[in-house]
């Protein structure tokens, strides 16, 4: 009797459980199809937006990433992924898969903090900003919607990029980081050009604003107002900006270790240099 009551106990069981079963695992195919066309669909936007207001959202990506990476480099924290069913931390486990627990820990201890964090965080800048070139190389309609527009995409490569990052071994980056020392300094001759031009620009306009009594804010500006208040904004922005010079100088003397001798010769190089710009 027990025997036949546990058999019909089986069988209604797998009566009740076949279609509870079946009906969770088509809301689970539901729900990831409408993830993924969702994806699908915001990847595909091209989301255009104005030159002004693109060029802030690639400023405030490099700004995050460069926060980011200058915290994981200091506090020397781990970019560490990691599952614990147990509710542990991880620490010292590996890959772990048994009956009571399941535990996954990716790229974690020293393998993916301080320095190497930095490298990973920079790689994938390189990776975007790279394909990025490579699409508007040449111009035309479809490389302003490439770079103007595609803000999902591009959000999703990006982080996408990241998390694979996780995976790779450190030697990858090291490589990586010989390389950027010989890149690096081209790029940061063209970002001197850029803002120096910016620089220009931003002078000729206020002086042109200035000349022609055009009013700034609420504030007449001519000369019978006791106008020049272009002028005026345009010292105090060149004082501050010579106040952050000075500040940022310092504190990378404070910073950064002087007992390296290119540390200290970089340091007072972009000095001289900012001196001599001056007077010139």
């Amino acid at each position: 009797l027990c025997c036949l009551l546990s058999e019909e106990q089986a069988v209604m069981g797998g009566l009740i459980s076949a279609p509870i079963t079946a009906l969770g695992s088509c809301f689970g195919s539901c729900v990831g199809a409408a993830g993924m066309a969702a994806c699908c669909k915001a990847c595909s936007c091209n989301c255009f937006l104005s030159v002004g207001v693109s060029n802030m959202l690639y400023s405030a990506l490099v700004l995050v990433a460069t926060i980011s990476a200058l915290v994981l480099r200091y506090y020397n924290k781990p970019m560490r992924v990691c599952v614990d069913a147990t509710g542990g931390d991880c620490d010292g486990k590996g890959w772990t898969s048994e009956h009571t627990e399941f535990t996954y820990s990716l790229c974690g201890g020293a393998d993916c903090a301080g320095q190497w964090a930095v490298y990973r965080i920079s790689f994938s800048l390189m990776g975007l900003f790279l394909v990025l070139l490579l699409c508007t190389w040449c111009k035309s309609s479809l490389s302003v919607y490439i770079h103007q527009g595609f803000w999902f995409a591009k959000v999703l490569g990006f982080a996408g990029v990241l998390v694979g990052t996780l995976f790779a071994p450190n030697d990858v980056f090291a490589y990586y980081a010989w390389v950027a020392r010989f890149i690096a300094p081209a790029f940061l001759i063209y970002q001197s050009i850029c803002f120096i031009d910016f620089g220009y620009t931003i002078n000729t306009k206020w002086v042109e604003k200035d000349e022609q009594e055009s009013s700034f804010l609420c504030f007449g500006n001519s000369f019978d107002d006791g106008g020049r208040w272009w002028k005026r904004v345009l010292v105090i922005t060149s004082l501050f900006a010579y106040a952050v010079t000075f500040v940022g100088v310092g504190m990378m003397f404070h910073f950064f270790p002087q007992d390296c001798a290119f540390n200290p010769l970089a340091i007072i190089t972009t000095l001289v240099m900012a001196l001599l710009n001056t007077v010139i």
